[in-house]
């Protein structure tokens, strides 16, 4: 059987808060090392309740409170001058294509839409070749994907330690 491990600072801590699972609390009756480290911890949390607490300093929180204010007014008055100038441009443009008369951008808004329509074209030909392609060479794709994907599982898997590890 495999000794478990020393528990962690984090683990002592919550030993201290009755938050830690039965199975890695074991460990502690048996373990000289690990008692130490949670009387270490008991003494800590002794000595820093004896303190007082500390006080802010006088307008600290009206200083806080002031600084969110003034950060919050300058998003606003950001948000007030994006919204202007994006008004502005609108408005702009309106009136330059109003100006223009229809003969003006009537064509150029054709030719746009015949591209859209044609690129529109291309992706549902596209589509109805590569369905197909897909469809016959899915045993492949799947390969490929695992692949790339198991050794990257693994490599990933590696970064996290075992369960037994965590739990004992």
């Amino acid at each position: 059987m495999i000794p478990a491990p020393h528990l962690t600072d984090e683990q002592a801590q919550l030993h201290l808060e009755g938050r830690l699972p039965e199975g890695e609390a074991a460990h502690l009756l048996g373990c000289p090392e690990c008692q130490a480290l949670v009387l270490s911890f008991e003494a800590l949390a002794d000595a820093l309740s004896a303190l007082p607490a500390a006080e802010p300093p006088a307008g600290f929180t009206g200083g806080v409170l002031a600084r969110i204010d003034e950060r919050e007014r300058a998003l606003a008055r950001e948000r007030w001058v994006a919204a202007a100038v994006l008004a502005v441009f609108g408005i702009g443009t309106a009136a330059a294509l109003g100006l223009a008369g229809q003969g003006a951008w009537a064509p150029v808004l054709s030719a746009a839409s015949a591209r859209v329509a044609r690129g529109l074209d291309t992706l549902r030909l596209s589509a109805d070749v590569i369905a197909p392609v897909v469809g016959a060479l899915r045993v492949q794709i799947a390969a490929a994907c695992a692949a790339v994907g198991l050794p990257l599982l693994l490599g990933l898997a590696r970064l996290v330690p075992a369960r037994s590890a965590r739990s004992a």
